[in-house]
């Protein structure tokens, strides 16, 4: 991957495909963007996309900044001018809905939407929280190696998957995964929610039952959202259930450039119906 400065911070991104507005993948604590690599196959004809690796994760520098919210937010947007890009989609999973939330938040003009998957505003239940937590803690006590593995084996048991995000991963800061960590168990933005006024596409495994608790909270309080969920899924989307991931997101960013797709109410009904046959269903609250 190719790098560009942010002051004298080198930051690693890629950038694929041309025609239409891109989605920027941004990912959780400790791992990389290459835990997209599989979802960006899936989606290489639905457009171009943009892939970074957070300070101080992949071979992104650290620079001497405490890496938070409203900083990563800022990169995102140093990312789309590095591109050319006016505005762009933003998509992340589990702890990178929060630096999603605070960009969509905050640079509104720039960022026309966000796709969230497993993601939350705030982690209340103690069994998310401590996950976290644990690489949280990690990032002080444990060996670089350690956190690593055990970041990477939460998303999949996979030897080869495993094998590249290990690789990656290794490459990073762990002060900066601390600083990640600790920001998005800080994070809690319910009452910013209902201020993002961009189309949201809320999306779970429909078996998980926190992650659908936490994206119901989500889309009681987005004016603008649609939820989602994998049927018979738990977690691990990204890597166990790439294809159904991918093709609703293919029909959710069809319908954001087209919304005339779905303006009836049979209109609508048969593009549920064709969700369901590719093992999607609407979430209903």
């Amino acid at each position: 991957m190719p790098f560009f400065h942010i002051g004298d911070v080198a930051i690693e991104y890629q950038q694929q495909g041309a025609g239409g507005i891109p989605i920027v993948f941004v990912h959780p604590p400790c791992i990389t963007s290459a835990l997209f690599s599989n979802l960006n196959t899936e989606l290489d004809a639905a457009g171009p996309i943009i892939a970074f690796n957070i300070r101080g994760h992949g071979a992104s520098e650290s620079g001497p900044a405490r890496l938070s919210l409203a900083l990563i937010a800022e990169d995102m947007k140093h990312v789309l001018d590095q591109c050319d890009v006016e505005k762009a989609y933003l998509c992340g999973y589990g702890a990178a809905s929060f630096p999603i939330i605070m960009a969509l938040y905050t640079y509104p003009e720039r960022f026309c939407g966000g796709i969230l998957i497993s993601g939350a505003a705030s982690y209340t239940d103690i069994s998310t929280r401590s996950k976290l937590q644990a690489t949280f803690i990690s990032s002080i006590l444990k060996a670089k190696s350690s956190i690593v593995k055990q970041a990477v084996r939460m998303e999949t048991e996979n030897k080869a998957v495993v094998s590249t995000l290990f690789e990656q991963a290794m490459q990073g800061d762990p002060i900066k995964w601390k600083e990640y960590a600790e920001a998005c168990l800080n994070a809690s933005f319910d009452r910013e929610l209902h201020h993002i006024k961009q189309p949201m596409l809320l999306l779970c495994g429909a078996e998980d039952q926190i992650s659908r608790s936490l994206s119901e909270h989500m889309y009681g309080q987005l004016p603008n959202a649609e939820f989602f969920g994998v049927v018979g899924a738990q977690r691990q989307l990204l890597v166990k259930e790439t294809t159904k991931t991918a093709f609703v997101m293919r029909m959710w960013l069809a319908n954001q450039q087209q919304p005339e797709r779905v303006d009836t109410f049979e209109e609508r009904s048969e593009w549920l119906e064709d969700l369901v046959s590719h093992g999607v269903e609407e979430q209903m609250v």
